[in-house]
């Protein structure tokens, strides 16, 4: 499997970072210790969600639709809302 995922800063909670792995939980400790150099200033992080995918061409896809403009909005809407703040209306 192919996991598409996003985590959150639990320093700065204003960041977050979207990535595909298909260790998904090896890829966190990663980021958390600061061996991902789009993420080392800001950890520790924290896993808000993932996706499964069975190809890898699709689990690309989805990060890629998930980081541009449409696909931030989705995730707002959708997706984080719902994971990060499930009381939120």
């Amino acid at each position: 499997m192919f996991y598409v995922y996003r985590i959150r800063s639990r320093s700065r909670p204003e960041k977050s970072f979207i990535g595909t792995s298909r260790d998904v939980k090896r890829r966190v400790k990663m980021h958390n210790a600061g061996r991902v150099e789009a993420t080392c200033e800001d950890g520790p992080w924290k896993l808000v969600f993932y996706a499964a995918f069975s190809r890898k061409q699709r689990a690309h896809e989805f990060e890629d639709f998930l980081k541009s403009p449409e696909g931030k909005k989705f995730g707002r809407k959708r997706l984080w809302q719902t994971v990060e703040d499930p009381d939120k209306p």
